[in-house]
């Protein structure tokens, strides 16, 4: 595996606050707090319940064809069905059921875009299916990999698209080592970016990955998944620096919304993806549990990024554009949405996914919420 010394670059030297000695902090550890809160008014939609709902799901693995197979739950014998009837309570007020024709209306010759990994595509192929119960969506593309998409709704004029960005800056990889350029945003969504009327930003998971990390053109360091020989940078200040280069170039180069969806929380218990992990919960966290202890790494993942998105919205002349889609809290309560082994097993021998989500699911309320932010935008002139 490649090696480096443990001497700092120029770039590093100016960013001391990255660096320290000894092991990453667990994901598996907890810190009891309530989440970050992106409140409208009096009613908090980012915090709140799940609470039954004996309403049917907008659509089923039947009347949706676009369901990835690996989270096309029903379709792999997922015996319970209980995940499905439950509805997202905000504190002080009530969420609007989706409603797919006022979607297609308010996005008539709009064009939307998911900028991600694999749960931003996991999220476009949920809004996909619900949107496909008013019409049929024509496929303009698809890569080979199976990772971006563009859709056509024709009556509506309306196209949804995601693009592949799992770091939002660029990167390459060689045996298995992420080079991560922090400070150039990834050439695959900016080349792209203004064509998009609506665009929603998320990454996350893809930062533990083994990384080695770049910046003004010199190395900056590594994570400790990489057990390189050169200095250890912590995680969460590393997304700090990509995120607001992201969001700087963002705030100059696009006109249109932009929605950042934060990180989601995983339920893996009794181990990880790679050494045991399982997820077998069939019900929501309940607020008398006591589990309600947020997982520390993705309270503070969502911490930063949401302070880097709001910094960019105050320094932008239209911060009206800029909407915050907190979707952590919410999915930290949800263990039982996940496909668990209910998935397109690769290899064949059994394993759990507790990251992405069953479609249909929990993830299907983050329509909503896209909706609500749509039906609340109001451009304005500056001052």
């Amino acid at each position: 595996m490649l090696q480096h010394g443990g001497r700092l670059s120029s770039s590093a030297a100016e960013h001391p606050d990255l660096f320290y000695s000894g092991v990453a902090s667990s994901s598996a550890s907890h810190l009891r707090s309530l989440p970050v809160t992106a409140a409208t008014g009096l009613c908090d939609l980012s915090h709140g319940r799940w609470v039954p709902d004996t309403q049917p799901p907008l659509y089923t693995n039947d009347t949706c064809r676009h369901i990835h197979p690996s989270q096309n739950c029903l379709q792999n014998a997922r015996p319970d069905k209980g995940y499905l009837n439950w509805r997202w309570k905000p504190v002080m007020c009530e969420l609007l059921p989706f409603d797919g024709m006022q979607f297609l209306g308010l996005m008539r010759g709009k064009r939307l875009v998911f900028i991600g990994d694999s749960i931003s595509r996991n999220h476009m192929q949920s809004l996909q299916c619900a949107l496909s119960q008013v019409e049929s969506p024509q496929n303009l593309y698809s890569d080979e990999r199976g990772k971006a998409f563009t859709w056509h709704f024709p009556s509506h004029n309306f196209t949804l698209a995601n693009i592949w960005s799992p770091f939002l800056v660029n990167h390459s990889v060689e045996q298995n080592l992420y080079k991560l350029y922090l400070d150039v945003p990834d050439m695959a969504w900016t080349s792209q970016l203004r064509q998009y009327d609506v665009a929603i930003i998320s990454t996350g998971y893809w930062y533990f990955r083994p990384s080695l990390y770049y910046l003004k053109n010199g190395v900056l360091g590594a994570n400790s998944y990489a057990q390189l020989n050169i200095t250890t940078i912590k995680l969460v200040p590393t997304l700090k620096v990509a995120l607001k280069r992201v969001f700087k170039y963002i705030a100059k180069e696009y006109k249109g919304i932009v929605m950042l969806r934060t990180v989601t929380v995983d339920h893996f218990e009794h181990g990880s993806w790679n050494d045991g992990g399982i997820c077998n919960r069939t019900s929501p966290y309940a607020e008398t549990d006591n589990l309600l202890s947020m997982p520390w790494m993705n309270s503070e993942i969502n911490k930063v990024q949401i302070e880097e998105f709001e910094k960019s919205a105050a320094r932008s002349r239209e911060p009206w554009r800029y909407e915050i889609l907190n979707v952590t809290y919410s999915a930290f309560l949800r263990p039982d949405g996940h496909p668990g082994p209910y998935r397109i097993q690769e290899p064949s021998e059994p394993v759990f996914d507790c990251l992405h989500w069953c479609l249909p699911g929990p993830i299907d309320m983050w329509n909503q919420l896209v909706l609500h932010t749509i039906q609340n935008y109001s451009p304005r002139k500056s001052a």
